[in-house]
């Protein structure tokens, strides 16, 4: 296999497991001795590589930078590891149409950095933001808190092109933001970890960076911050992000940052607003000074992905909070637009039957466990799936990859 694919590629884009050494320390642990990491120059070579492996039988996981690897289900069934990192090239940059068509290997924050002179950006705040890869986070549809208001990455797509399992490339949606383009495949993309196709090329809305930053905390007791959370969400204020926070010291807050201009700012008009809001609700308003950051999990925390209706974000961070307390696990959390994360540490069996305790407390959520051990994953069913689709992901499955190409069992269902 391997004399195969350096004939393809080149010797320096294929390498197994030995000839890793300590380089790709995070990759290590989930690739198979016998599995190979390659990393195709281009889409086109990318492409070669998949339709080999379809006639060969072997099972590919696509990947970027791996900085989420331990968010699949199970270990990996595959043969290749192919990552994507090379393909990085900004196509086109529509200022004028606020829209950008790009390469999915480059990392998120390099290419935010591209758009900023245009005083542009994209409307998402991923975990690992300055090493993730776009295409990484496309896959699994991690955007962060920004999407109370700009929504999630399948409202911000607008047109792809992904390799088949039959190692063709083809394009769904367009460059435009009014188009009818053929099938709404992105949105089976979005969200797949790699289990239908692999992305090379996207293009994305792109929205002004503010004029303004400014942000603002809301403090009190449990009912006092529903009642406030309830009143800004059904206000005019839209904030571009509400989030409720679970600190590591079992507080609970909420926190809004408002986009803005500096003559609002100035004029003091949201601060009189949310005063008023805080008086009538029994709560404390603090300003924040912006950060810019996301903070992200550590290697020893256990992630858990948590989504809920709007109207019961509160309930579930305040029994994540009773839950950490009763089994004494630190913690820490947040929640916006229906969807949150918490980051959890403590002993295994402490950490189980809080997430299961969680799950019987959310009938009508679900809290998937994205970064844990792997002995505490498999004591569990890490994706929480409670819906009525799997039969139709397998028949989706079956379309899109008959022979299997991308069956490495990473993902709900074993698919």
């Amino acid at each position: 296999m391997k004399r195969t694919l350096s004939a393809l590629l080149g010797n320096a884009a294929v390498h197994s497991l030995a000839e890793l050494g300590d380089r790709a320390p995070h990759l290590r642990p989930y690739l198979p001795e016998h599995a190979l990491l390659v990393t195709p120059p281009t889409p086109e070579a990318g492409a070669e590589v998949i339709a080999y492996a379809r006639r060969q039988g072997w099972r590919v996981l696509p990947i970027g930078a791996g900085t989420k690897l331990n968010w699949l289900g199970n270990t990996p069934k595959a043969d290749i590891f192919l990552r994507t990192t090379a393909w990085q090239k900004l196509i086109d940059h529509a200022a004028a149409d606020m829209t950008v068509t790009t390469q999915v290997g480059i990392p998120f924050q390099q290419l935010q950095h591209h758009l900023a002179p245009a005083g542009q950006s994209i409307a998402a705040d991923p975990l690992f933001r300055e090493t993730a890869t776009l295409g990484g986070c496309l896959a699994t549809q991690s955007n962060g808190t920004l999407r109370q208001r700009y929504g999630s990455w399948r409202d911000q797509l607008l047109g792809v092109k992904f390799i088949r399992s039959d190692g063709q490339i083809v394009k769904a949606g367009g460059r435009v933001v009014k188009n009818v383009a053929g099938y709404d495949l992105m949105k089976l993309l979005i969200g797949s970890y790699g289990t239908l196709g692999i992305l090379t090329e996207v293009t994305l809305r792109v929205y002004p960076l503010p004029d303004a930053v400014q942000i603002w905390q809301l403090r009190g007791e449990v009912s006092a911050l529903a009642k406030g959370l309830e009143v800004i969400l059904t206000s005019s204020l839209a904030p571009a992000r509400c989030v409720l926070r679970l600190e590591p010291r079992g507080t609970l807050l909420l926190e809004l940052e408002f986009h803005t201009l500096r003559e609002v700012i100035a004029a003091g008009t949201l601060g009189d607003r949310l005063s008023q809001i805080a008086q009538t609700h029994n709560l404390q308003l603090e300003p924040q000074a912006p950060l810019g950051i996301t903070l992200n999990p550590t290697p020893d925390q256990v992630t858990l992905k948590i989504g809920v209706p709007l109207s019961e974000m509160l309930p579930a961070l305040t029994q994540l909070q009773q839950l950490a307390r009763e089994l004494a696990c630190e913690c820490r959390g947040e929640m916006s637009a229906g969807v949150g994360y918490a980051y959890l540490h403590g002993q295994e069996e402490h950490l189980r039957q809080l997430i299961l305790r969680l799950r019987q407390g959310l009938p009508r959520g679900y809290v998937t466990v994205l970064a844990a051990p792997l002995n505490l994953k498999q004591q569990l069913d890490p994706w929480d799936y409670r819906g009525n689709a799997l039969e139709l992901m397998r028949k989706l499955k079956q379309q899109l990859d008959a022979t299997g190409v991308f069956g490495t069992g990473v993902f709900v269902g074993n698919l």
